[in-house]
């Protein structure tokens, strides 16, 4: 199975009711607890050799990027995140060199966005991998399935940087690599404080965190909401050192794709001013069911195209 078929497979085992409002094809499970209180869960692991080499990544790296996978799960539905839960498989016993600095990571990542580590599990495994498991909060969850044709399609920042890293360190050492490009790929930052007033103000109507590649993110939002896009070319962020390839299916950018009312678009301004920051306009949905590149006078149909863990 590829990892679509396997998460399709997965459905039928995911029980949602009326506590359990989403439990597929989202960013997090969200239960309802009352009116306008919801949990989010979301769970995130990294493998070595699979998303990190340990020739490039220092455990520090590892530990941001960990609770950074994670809190983007919870930015991705508007959401607040309150507590962690960490599994560690290590083929070494666990020393002071390394623990310290990965947990010093972990932690002050978390607790910038008031996130506290509650518990977890240790086991040996032949191969270095970690796990966090999130729970959070959100008054007004924002879920993939909301776009409508004519929404404009916005991401939160320049796409590709983290993609170019893995293309660079094939041919450079660390220390030659552009700063920007290196924290992009090993110690990105988690869009909550945007998500979070996304979904107090309600002016995303979709939104997704951009972890496997701009396209293959953007076409689960259009699945779930039953509608198709069209992204214009000229007007794709893209990060330093990286090519349109990598800002069109790259991934683990950690940025937010979400999708804005026209008559919010002068809101959505006003909060970049306030955040002192652009937000991209890509694009529009549209209501036919396909994905388009428009480029100049030309509108190419193409294919959503990512990371998969079992075709990659």
């Amino acid at each position: 199975m590829t990892e679509k078929e396997w998460l399709k497979y997965l459905k039928k085992y995911i029980i949602e009711n009326s506590y359990v409002i989403k439990s597929k094809n989202e960013d997090c499970a969200v239960i309802k607890l009352s009116k306008n209180k919801y949990l989010l869960f979301t769970t995130d692991a990294l493998v070595e050799k699979i998303h990190f080499h340990f020739s490039y990544t220092s455990f520090f790296d590892l530990g941001v990027k960990l609770a950074t996978s994670n809190l983007s799960d919870i930015a991705a539905m508007g959401g607040e995140p309150k507590w962690a839960l960490l599994t560690l498989g290590s083929p070494k016993p666990i020393d002071k060199s390394w623990i310290n600095p990965f947990m010093e990571a972990l932690t002050s990542t978390l607790k910038k966005f008031e996130t506290h580590l509650v518990g977890g599990d240790t086991v040996k495994s032949p191969f270095f991998f970690v796990n966090l498991a999130l729970i959070g909060e959100t008054k007004n969850p924002i879920f993939r399935k909301g776009a409508q044709p004519e929404d404009y399609i916005f991401v939160s920042r320049p796409l590709g940087e983290s993609s170019a890293f893995l293309r660079l360190i094939q041919k450079k050492s660390l220390k030659d690599i552009p700063e920007s490009v290196k924290q992009a790929h090993l110690r990105p930052e988690p869009e909550i404080l945007l998500g979070k007033e996304l979904s107090k103000q309600k002016l995303a109507t979709s939104m997704i965190d951009i972890s496997d590649g701009l396209l293959i993110d953007l076409w689960r939002i259009c699945e779930e909401s039953k509608v198709g896009a069209e992204l214009w070319e000229d007007k794709i962020p893209i990060g330093n050192f990286a090519t349109l390839e990598e800002a069109l299916s790259g991934g683990e950018d950690y940025a937010l794709l979400f999708t804005v009312e026209e008559k919010n678009l002068k809101k959505l301004e006003n909060l970049a001013k306030k955040f002192n920051r652009n937000f991209f306009k890509i694009g529009r949905i549209i209501k036919e069911r396909n994905f388009y590149l428009i480029k100049g006078t030309k509108k190419l149909k193409i294919k959503p195209k990512g990371f998969d863990h079992f075709e990659n």
